[in-house]
């Protein structure tokens, strides 16, 4: 029986993908694991592996198309063999629709998304370059690597003008802004969508300050191992134990979304931009693992380039700004998640032990919740859960 292959869902991320292109052409064996198609989200760009083994057989969407999460989008099976019809009925979602940029102003492509390839945009972000102000020479206007080197190397220069291959955008569709002004990039105008949803959500905070001795010498312990990573792995453990706060809100029915997997989200700061990274269970990895896999979902968040291991749907994320000296503040909850916990940096403060005042090594949490999905009892239990295995640390921990 055919095999639907369907367009992934992002839960920190916008709720329908760009089709950037295929790897495999209609009529070629694909092997389970082979990265299949490439798909572009307001904030990232993802390589979709094949979830079958077989003949692709027929593809349902193009290059360039907008399609919602959870489209059929093409079919896996054995040469020859049938598939059903990939409309509505069978991808129980819209079809997709075309997204054609205007040969004179191939810049911006409708939601004010910039067609360009991930080494564009890791070259883009090292030097400060702004795409929405290039022009490209790939196909349909996508910008190349080639086309920010050369805007880099002219810049460098000194040059008036840049080349053909990296010409800044006038009157052909760059965003301008007023003198004394600055245009908003399509990635944070992204951001700022997110945020006015967010606003919307009725939430809650609950704080709690924990003794972080244990945690620090256990940080300090494991080579690479950081307080990031084991807020992750408690967090991670907290939800297995509480699947009140691994569900997500959704306003069909309205109903929640059971995730029940201990997946986290890691809020990741990168040059003027804000990626969540999901990290598959963190309670179930050893110390070493979990280090290495933290590293490769932040690298690959900081390169626009998160994989379907790094991509799913959360509840909830860790936001740590410890590292930036601040000691404690309220994140925002993601629209699409239940909660937020929010950490700041570990201080030395006076605290009585044994009767005695003495240096205590502290840590500011604070948790903000969906109050649509959970109420402040729950949130409490979770927190408590949370700080107990916090205070528990231990070097022998799975």
């Amino acid at each position: 029986m055919a095999h639907a292959i369907r367009m992934p869902a992002l839960g920190q991320s916008s709720d329908e993908m760009k089709l950037v292109q295929w790897f495999k052409p209609v009529g070629m064996h694909v092997v389970e694991g082979e990265p299949l198609f490439e798909a572009e989200s307001d904030k990232t760009t993802l390589e979709v592996e094949a979830a079958a083994t077989g003949t692709l057989l027929e593809v349902a969407c193009q290059p360039g198309d907008i399609v919602p999460s959870g489209t059929v989008i093409a079919w896996l099976g054995e040469p020859g063999e049938a598939v059903p019809s990939t409309g509505a009925s069978a991808s129980k979602a819209p079809a997709p629709r075309s997204s054609p940029v205007p040969a004179e102003a191939r810049v911006t492509p409708p939601e004010g998304r910039v067609q360009a390839t991930p080494a564009a945009r890791t070259l883009a972000r090292e030097h400060g370059v702004e795409l929405s102000g290039l022009l490209g020479t790939g196909p349909e206007g996508r910008i190349e690597r080639r086309d920010v080197q050369g805007f880099v190397d002219n810049k460098v220069s000194g040059a008036g003008s840049a080349t053909a291959g990296s010409a800044v955008a006038g009157a052909s569709g760059a965003v301008t802004a007023a003198p004394g002004e600055e245009p908003v990039p399509p990635h944070r105008q992204a951001i700022a969508r997110r945020l006015a949803r967010a606003a919307q959500v009725p939430h809650f905070s609950i704080s709690k300050t924990i003794d972080a001795t244990a945690l620090r010498r256990l940080a300090g312990e494991v080579e690479g191992l950081t307080i990031t990573h084991l807020l992750l792995q408690a967090v991670s453990a907290a939800l297995l134990d509480h699947p009140t706060l691994d569900r997500t809100w959704s306003e069909a029915g309205p109903s929640y979304r059971r995730l029940g997997r201990g997946d986290v989200g890691l809020a990741v700061a990168s040059a003027d931009n804000l990626i969540v990274a999901t990290v598959p269970c963190p309670a179930k990895l050893g110390l070493e693992q979990l280090a290495l896999t933290v590293r490769r979902a932040a690298a690959l968040a900081r390169e626009g380039r998160l994989t379907q291991e790094f991509s799913g749907p959360v509840a909830v994320t860790v936001s740590n700004l410890g590292m930036f000296g601040v000691d404690r503040f309220e994140a925002v909850i993601d629209p699409d998640q239940c909660a937020i916990l929010a950490a700041g940096q570990i201080q030395d403060r006076p605290g009585v032990m044994d009767g005695t005042v003495r240096p205590v090594a502290q840590l500011d949490l604070t948790l903000s919740v969906d109050h649509r999905v959970a109420d402040g009892a729950a949130a409490a239990a979770f927190l408590v859960t949370v700080s107990d295995r916090l205070e528990r640390s231990e070097r022998s921990r799975t």
